[in-house]
């Protein structure tokens, strides 16, 4: 027995605005080929990560579309990788088998608005600082039994890195403060203590396709694995 790691990306296109996953497999739609077939490691990296006020668009495959950061259609990628995994082993097996999904967000974020001019830029980043949350919380609603089942966790850090941006690369102390004041709390503790457990009873005792799965909403980087024989 051996573990078999399948992994994908997401990236906006520029051209649509719309979400592309860059794949290490194939993927179920064909018109996404030729991007699976010219994609590397770090190019898909490069746009996975490419914040427009830091980077440029980078051009991926023979026609040349430009992508940018993911997490301007996917800041909590969760309802992707579900979509992908059934695309992968199908709704029902996925729902029956899955043995645990960690899902790891980077802070809930403050809401502060723009004035005057920048007031539609304003709404444009509450809309996508908003959306990870949002997204989990629809996501706990719609997979309940996957919570009951202790098959669920999800962690982010609820104060102190809400004025914390991508570029505040000096503020390492503030952020292992305030991540070690919300590890610190017994609810977090005890959740931890579940999943931790969970993981460990997944990797002793698979003995056919389980699957262990993780989101992080972050880097906006999504992976999944399967046991295979």
């Amino acid at each position: 027995m051996a573990w078999s790691i399948i992994s994908f990306v997401c990236a906006t296109s520029k051209q649509t605005s719309k979400t592309v996953c860059l794949t290490s497999y194939p993927p179920s739609r064909s018109w996404q080929e030729h991007l699976f077939r010219s994609t590397k490691i770090w190019e898909a990296c490069r746009a996975t990560s490419a914040a427009t006020s830091f980077f440029d668009p980078i051009s991926i495959g023979q026609f040349g579309e430009e992508f940018v950061d993911g997490a301007l259609g996917a800041n909590n990628p969760i309802n992707i990788l579900w979509s992908q995994a059934q695309d992968v082993w199908g709704a029902s097996h996925l729902q029956r088998r899955l043995q645990c999904l960690v899902s790891i967000g980077t802070g809930v974020p403050s809401i502060k608005p723009f004035r005057d001019a920048f007031v539609h830029i304003g709404k444009s980043l509450v809309a996508i600082a908003t959306e990870t949350d949002n997204t989990a919380e629809q996501f706990r609603r719609d997979k309940f039994d996957l919570i009951n089942d202790g098959r669920y966790y999800r962690f982010n850090v609820n104060r102190g890195l809400e004025d914390i941006g991508l570029e505040e690369t000096k503020k390492k102390k503030e952020i292992v403060a305030a991540t070690g004041c919300y590890l610190d709390s017994q609810e977090v503790f005890e959740q931890l203590k579940r999943c931790a457990e969970k993981l460990k009873l997944t990797q002793e005792s698979c003995k056919s396709d389980l699957f262990c799965s993780f989101t992080h909403p972050g880097c906006k980087l999504t992976w999944y694995s399967r046991h295979v024989d």
